[in-house]
């Protein structure tokens, strides 16, 4: 019986205290929206495409205001050119990319366009071909689009655009005009059964000895225009509406895309004055001015596309001023500004600063620029990282491999130097066929081509018709601090087919393949 009223006591016990709760919350504000919700998104929506000539379509997610508020941002800089282009119906809001491999990570996609496509050389047709897949051209937006600042985000949706743009023109990207500008050149790629007289795929490859390819934007890898000839147009669209350095630092890019896509559309004052003129006059002057967040953002420009010259004329101009009387304020800005140069002598204004207690690590950390030159970042992860892009060919009877380091500048930056070592197997076998190790004399912009027969331990012979797997990795060390990173190992597999040729031709036109569907039958020309 005693247990009974305890049971019966608790149960009113609760029962009261949820009675309560449920009357305090009846008396709690609900937030009730102005006017009509769905009215104003579908008002917003008409809008877009009253301007644009495009449809927000809602798919896995409804498009909500403010982030048609920010799309509409990005848009309203582009160029006309980019507006109202026929066979693109609209852009999707989806949760995350879904279009890769399983296991691929896709939290840091923020945007994607399709469809995509293969560059086939066609023997039948003796002819280069860029055949694009069988998918509604479109652009797809991921949620965490929208948690970016406006000037990523609309940096983003302008390089999307760009792609768009590319594509219904003909791919300017594959025109032999922007290869040679760009500085990319055709790589035959072998399939691992190959026959002579089979078709095979092709790639663009960049040129390892060039350091400046298109300007990047802040949360991309300095290498992410060399990927192809298709993201360094993309990323030089996006230049020409937002970088003020653009003209100046890719002068033949500019010309391009002003007389060719931006129908002479001016998004700064045009001037005639060289790159590292025009770059050291403006630092000196936001140095005189104490204008420190203009030091900082000219900083970030040149970073978009490393110039080790122009970081050697700055960074003394750093220190000359903070040479002078410690000023919390300027210290700090400065220290920031640092952050974004390759050159060793940044990490010493750094590390001079902390050591005197005039700027503290724990503030420049709350800046993302600063944390990815951080040490930590270095090598607990950036400095593990796998080599990526890897290719091998050959070439007037030499076999090289070419690959992207993707943070060969940030090695540099913290002061270390970096040997590539590599190891080719035959397929199954755990017994290497060749090793040897390369590192790269002066700047490494991130792009390394080697020669494995000048490289080897010994003499190299590679077998014709077999399948190999070569593995690829980075040691790193610093050549005072004695730390030795070692990156993660990439590899590839490849056969050596006999007879073939790894050598694009020079001059030759790309053929573009359209699918037979409404949005592309202007495009399909016999």
């Amino acid at each position: 019986m005693i247990k009974r009223v305890a049971i019966l006591t608790s149960f009113f016990v609760i029962f009261i205290f949820t009675l309560i709760s449920w009357a305090q919350e009846t008396k709690r504000p609900f937030y009730e929206h102005p006017g009509n919700y769905r009215d104003e998104i579908n008002s917003l929506k008409a809008d877009f495409k009253t301007r644009f000539g495009y449809d927000l379509i809602d798919l896995e997610y409804e498009w909500r205001a403010w982030e048609i508020t920010k799309i509409i941002t990005a848009f309203s800089k582009l160029p006309d050119t980019f507006l109202n282009i026929s066979g693109v119906k609209g852009f999707y809001h989806l949760s995350q990319f879904r279009g890769g491999p399983e296991g691929m990570p896709v939290d840091d996609i923020p945007a994607a366009t399709f469809p995509s496509f293969q560059t086939v050389y066609r023997n039948s047709k003796m002819a280069y071909q860029v055949e694009l897949g069988n998918q509604e051209p479109r652009i797809e937006f991921y949620s965490s689009l929208f948690y970016e600042d406006q000037k990523e985000l609309s940096n983003i949706i302008q390089h999307e655009m760009a792609h768009i743009y590319d594509m219904f023109k003909g791919y300017l990207s594959f025109s032999t005009e922007w290869i040679k500008i760009a500085n990319f050149r055709l790589l035959h790629l072998p399939a691992l059964d190959a026959h002579p007289g089979d078709d095979y795929l092709f790639a663009t490859l960049n040129d390892s000895e060039e350091l400046h390819y298109a300007p990047v934007s802040s949360r991309q890898l300095p290498t992410y225009s060399r990927q192809n000839p298709q993201e360094d147009f993309a990323n030089s669209v996006a230049a020409y509406i937002n970088y003020p350095y653009f003209q100046f630092s890719h002068p033949k890019r500019y010309k391009f895309l002003k007389e060719k896509v931006f129908d002479g559309k001016l998004y700064f004052p045009e001037e005639e004055v060289g790159y590292k003129e025009k770059v050291i006059a403006d630092y000196e002057q936001a140095l005189a001015t104490k204008d420190w967040d203009k030091v900082i953002s000219i900083s970030r420009e040149i970073a978009r596309d490393h110039r080790p010259d122009i970081e050697k004329e700055l960074i003394p101009r750093l220190e000359g001023d903070l040479s002078n009387t410690p000023d919390s304020v300027r210290d700090v800005k400065l220290a920031l500004a640092s952050c974004y140069f390759a050159d060793p002598d940044a990490l010493k204004i750094r590390k001079n600063l902390i050591r005197k207690k005039r700027v503290s690590l724990t503030v420049l950390l709350e800046n993302q620029r600063c944390v990815l030159v951080a040490r930590r970042s270095f090598e607990k992860e950036l400095g593990l990282w796998s080599m990526r892009n890897i290719y091998f060919y050959k070439a007037k009877g030499e076999s090289y491999i070419q690959f992207s380091d993707p943070v060969a500048l940030t090695s540099r930056a913290r002061g270390f130097n970096t040997r590539y070592t590599w190891r080719i197997f035959n397929e199954g076998s755990s017994v290497h066929l060749a090793e040897g190790s390369f590192m790269r004399e002066g700047v490494n912009p991130g792009s390394v081509k080697i020669n494995l027969g000048k490289t080897a331990v010994g003499t190299l012979n590679l077998p014709v018709g077999k399948p190999l797997i070569l593995e690829l990795g980075a040691q790193r060390v610093h050549p005072l601090e004695f730390n030795r990173l070692k990156s993660k190992i990439a590899k590839i597999r490849f056969v050596i087919p006999s007879g073939f040729n790894y050598e694009g031709h020079r001059k030759t036109q790309i053929k573009i393949i359209y699918p037979l569907r409404p949005g592309f039958q202007s495009l399909n020309r016999p």
